[in-house]
């Protein structure tokens, strides 16, 4: 189990006597609530160089597959805990499973309006914030992995506070959150330098500090979202980030040179980094059993001049027949204009074979883009769900992706295309809940 799940566990269990107290001084009975949910799943692409960690030509069932059980206990009708345990794949080291505590939080409600929450929390503001690993509530295989890769965490420790407008057939939420976490985060290096990279998964431990407020205006047949939020990420370990990238003339005059980290050449490091991100969303029901569903994020960082500024998004559509729901959709992610052009100015530079070392000062350039990173991708999905019942729905998905200039999306050696290139991908997945 993560470190950070003890932690949280650890968190909420020193909570429960205050919650116990409360409830003696009620006098109500304590009831409790258990579930689970979970998904089988299988991913094939047609491509050696995986896509999201896990998806290559050789299969997986890591990337989509995970169980889950859930315990919440109600104190009184205003005061309630909830346990939620997931085991999955381990995005943060190269294999492997891990439990992790997504949920472990205290809840008080006062009022049908008011909601005050402690502990461990999901992130608020998406269309699928709360149930983005429960497979039977929504129809695609996978949450679109351009949007869904927005944030470096979708859950923290920390409390929140939320607001519902009751109106005669709707609501509208107001969510106001802060807290921390501690995660890794995971970057691929696509070449082998002696004595200084190695190719392969690298892993940045960071702690984070995040604040944000988001809006939710809900009817029975839409649900429209908007959020704001704040993540200031500090890195605790491996080398610190490229705030600056240098450059160094091998022929003074001649702009024949290499871009490095050598704060001789002009580069600066920073071990923190502010990020903004903003996104809008919206689930409409059209009529005749169809629904469109759209999100977009705007992600921004002002300290670190790489390719993770840019704008993300996809739109669906999907319409239900019986109890099949057939569905399609488009999802971007693109690095911002400039940024983008940096990291191919930096990927495509070479100095002549004449240099000495050129083919390490080469080979570093592809190096130094990878840590750079950079996004230009969309995708396509075509796919169906059939539901055997409410809690019980079998997926079936083909999806296109398109690399144009480069994708940090995928783990490319500098021995293989990084631009321009295509990627079939299948998967089939069953999903349930108990």
């Amino acid at each position: 189990m993560a470190i950070n799940s003890l932690f949280d566990y650890k968190l909420l269990i020193k909570m429960l006597p205050l919650a116990m107290l409360y409830h003696n001084n009620a006098h109500a009975e304590i009831s409790y609530d258990f579930s689970g949910f979970g998904t089988l799943g299988f991913a094939v692409s047609n491509n050696p160089s995986p896509y999201l960690q896990y998806i290559d030509n050789e299969g997986t069932f890591s990337k989509d597959s995970l169980i889950a059980v859930q315990l919440d206990i109600k104190f009184s009708s205003k005061l309630s805990a909830t346990i939620q345990a997931k085991l999955a794949a381990n995005n943060s080291q190269a294999n492997g499973v891990d439990v992790d505590i997504t949920w472990a939080f205290l809840s008080y409600r006062p009022n049908n309006d008011w909601l005050f929450r402690i502990g461990e929390l999901q992130v608020p503001g998406y269309l699928n914030s709360v149930n983005r690993d429960v497979g039977v509530t929504y129809n695609y295989v996978r949450l679109p992995a351009e949007t869904d890769s927005t944030s470096p965490i979708y859950h923290f420790t920390g409390a929140a506070i939320s607001k519902t407008f009751n109106f005669d057939d709707s609501d509208f939420i107001v969510d106001l959150y802060a807290g921390k976490k501690t995660t890794d985060l995971r970057y691929y290096i696509g070449n082998e330098i002696l004595g200084a990279y190695t190719q392969g998964s690298s892993y940045n431990q960071v702690d984070i500090d995040l604040v944000g407020m988001s809006f939710s205006y809900k009817t029975p047949k839409h649900t429209f979202v908007a959020a704001m939020h704040r993540v200031k990420v500090k890195n605790e370990g491996g080398e610190e980030w490229l705030k600056e990238i240098g450059f160094t003339e091998v022929i003074p005059g001649s702009e024949i040179g290499y871009y490095n980290n050598d704060l001789s050449s002009g580069a600066s490091v920073t071990n923190r980094l502010d990020l903004y991100l903003a996104n809008i969303g919206a689930d409409i029901y059209l009529g005749n059993d169809l629904r469109l569903a759209s999100e977009l994020v705007y992600r921004k960082t002002n300290d670190l001049n790489i390719g993770i500024n840019g704008v993300l998004g996809y739109v669906s559509l999907q319409k239900r027949i019986d109890k099949w729901t057939p569905y399609i959709f488009y999802s971007q992610i693109k690095t911002f204009s400039n940024d983008l052009k940096k990291h191919q100015r930096i990927d495509s530079n070479q100095v002549p074979s004449a240099i000495p070392n050129a083919g390490l000062v080469n080979a570093s350039q592809h190096v130094i883009a990878d840590i750079y990173q950079a996004y230009d991708q969309f995708s396509v999905a075509i796919g169906t769900s059939y539901r055997f019942s409410p809690v019980s729905v079998l997926k079936a998905e083909i999806m296109f992706v398109e690399v144009d200039d480069t994708s940090s999306l995928f783990d490319v050696s500098s021995q293989s295309e990084s631009s321009n290139y295509s990627t079939t991908i299948f998967s089939l997945s069953y999903s349930f809940a108990f």
